[in-house]
């Protein structure tokens, strides 16, 4: 859970990737025709080895995204896919203020993203940023990984010829050549280098469960901006899990754009016994208590976000399957920000999940209670953009 307003945003912040779990798409077309900034990818306490990630319709991959005053995140979901193209939604929820203003504004962003199948195996170029004023489908492009040929080459030869975007806010961008400017006049060609011989393990909460999953790391210099990228060692989905863009090299942790995957969720391709309702289920039944990382908020607001509904199903489908059973909905934030300021709101979130579960999903109030605990039981070091994360939670405990 996010703690307190921001009240500026910059820019480029939100440069974001999409989810391209690939094998699967790739399939049905062929049917058919670093340091130190990254020190938390150390394995020092080791967590499961995550499942394969797949591609599905519901593939969620949720970014977070530092800020003056805290986190927030950005939300993209896997709508629709099938033997020629893959649909990505791109979701943010800030709130800011003016400098003239005296209340915060809610800024809405909600895009599209379309990548061609074809490119999921071959291209070059990573368009990682999400404008409004840019086409959806760009030809040659990914959107939230590279292709399966970069990482083959980085794998194999151990560099690779790569782009990326350097379009910005405003500028309105169509993909015929012939008319200026276009998508390709805002691309910067380079070479990535692989760092490592072995995997890097990056730490991701995959479907609620903190998993070490292994990264090809490579660096670059583009056009005199230096560049880092981890890319989820998966040929079938190399999904970009974290880079740095326009790296400072005067401050080991400075760079103009940053990206840091902090949680990956699906259900679409888990058996009964592993979907989510039965996982939280089975926690429930057993220890009496489950962390929920899938309820999203506006940021610094109580406000939930559609993104969150398949996580309340799968809460009401649980209770309704043990209607004697009675939940307290805690909600917990991260430490950046007031303490007073992040105890009420975890309060205020925790009643907002209730009230869902009671409007939304006809679970009988006298079943839940709420509370908030702020930023006073964390699960994680509130250092790192990760371990907020992880400590921005909905805790479901059973009552007697």
């Amino acid at each position: 859970m996010n703690s307190r307003a921001r009240t500026h945003e910059g820019a480029r912040a939100d440069a974001c990737t999409d989810p391209s779990p690939r094998a699967c798409l790739r399939a049905l077309a062929l049917a058919a025709t670093a340091s130190s900034f990254f020190a938390c990818f150390s394995a020092a306490a080791q967590a499961p080895a995550a499942p394969a990630i797949p591609l599905c319709q519901g593939l969620t991959i949720v970014t977070a995204i530092s800020a003056r005053d805290g986190d927030y995140e950005s939300i993209k979901t896997v709508e629709s896919l099938d033997a020629a193209r893959l649909r990505i939604k791109y979701s943010s929820e800030t709130t800011s203020m003016d400098l003239f203003e005296t209340t915060p504004t809610l800024k809405k962003s909600v895009l599209f993203r379309t990548v061609l199948a074809a490119d999921l195996g071959s291209a070059r170029l990573y368009w990682q940023t999400f404008l409004d004023k840019v086409a959806e489908t760009i030809p040659g492009s990914t959107a939230i990984g590279t292709s399966a040929g970069v990482l083959r080459d980085l794998k194999r030869k151990g560099e690779a010829a790569f782009g990326i975007s350097n379009a910005y806010p405003g500028v309105e961008l169509g993909t015929d050549r012939r008319k200026r400017p276009n998508v390709y006049d805002y691309v910067t060609p380079g070479r990535l280098l692989r760092v490592d011989p072995t995997p890097t393990p990056l730490r991701v909460l995959v479907n609620g469960v903190p998993a070490d999953l292994p990264a090809v790391h490579a660096r670059g210099s583009f056009l005199g901006d230096k560049v880092e990228f981890y890319f989820l060692d998966d040929e079938s989905n190399p999904l970009a899990l974290a880079f740095r863009i326009g790296i400072d090299p005067s401050k080991p942790a400075g760079a103009r754009d940053v990206l840091r995957v902090t949680k990956i969720d699906f259900g679409c391709a888990a058996s009964d016994a592993a979907s989510p309702a039965r996982a939280l289920e089975t926690a429930l039944a057993e220890s009496g208590k489950a962390d929920v990382y899938a309820i999203y908020f506006t940021f610094g607001s109580d406000a939930i976000r559609s993104e969150s509904d398949a996580a309340l199903q799968a809460i009401a489908d649980v209770l309704r399957r043990h209607p004697d059973w009675k939940l307290r909905v805690a909600g917990h934030t991260d430490a950046i920000g007031d303490a007073q300021y992040n105890l009420e709101l975890s309060r205020r979130r925790a009643v907002a999940v209730k009230d869902a579960l009671v409007r939304r999903f006809g679970i009988g109030a006298e079943r839940l209670s709420a509370a908030g605990f702020g930023e006073s039981q964390p699960k994680d070091s509130n250092d790192t953009l990760e371990g907020r994360a992880r400590n921005r939670r909905v805790e479901l405990e059973r009552l007697p």
